[in-house]
């Protein structure tokens, strides 16, 4: 059940260090708890959702990367602390996502990022997702072969769940 505000429509794609943004155009009951990555949980939940939507589009599936969680994680808790859904937080430690994958050491030759916020369990908000061009672009993107998902909760109780996806260098 979505409480607050779907996913938002503005997807970064970064593609050989140049700016290039792409324009807004199985049941999971557990919500998450507390702070987490692919392994378990919610976020094994979201990423098992986003490879099956892969594999239902002929697409080969996305490896999970640490350094991918790593950076999502980075992006999750800032969103949640400072209570912002935006791709650059100004305000963050980590402004931009080239600065989070900078700070989990990925080095990459193209990146996405998907967030959302309000959305109860992994099944809403991959359903969120794919049901916005833009996100659901970043979901099927080609040029993707790995990833990272985490989510977070802020102090009100409200989620935020993050997807990066890259092709390393």
């Amino acid at each position: 059940m979505r409480r607050w505000a779907p996913a938002i429509p503005l997807i970064l794609l970064m593609l050989n260090g140049l700016g290039c943004s792409a324009a807004p155009s199985a049941d999971d009951t557990s919500a998450p708890s507390s702070t987490g990555g692919v392994g378990s949980g919610p976020s094994q939940t979201l990423a098992d959702l986003t490879n099956a939507e892969r594999t239902r589009a002929g697409l080969t599936p996305l490896v999970p990367s640490s350094p991918l969680t790593t950076a999502a994680q980075l992006q999750a808790d800032q969103l949640a602390s400072l209570q912002v859904l935006e791709h650059d937080v100004p305000a963050g430690r980590y402004p931009t996502p080239a600065d989070r994958l900078a700070a989990a050491g990925y080095p990459w030759q193209a990146y996405g990022e998907n967030l959302a916020s309000g959305y109860s369990t992994a099944a809403d908000t991959i359903a969120g997702w794919l049901n916005s061009s833009g996100h659901r672009a970043n979901i099927l993107n080609t040029t993707f072969s790995e990833f990272g998902v985490a989510y977070a909760i802020d102090p009100t109780g409200r989620p935020y769940w993050v997807q990066v996806f890259a092709r390393p260098r």
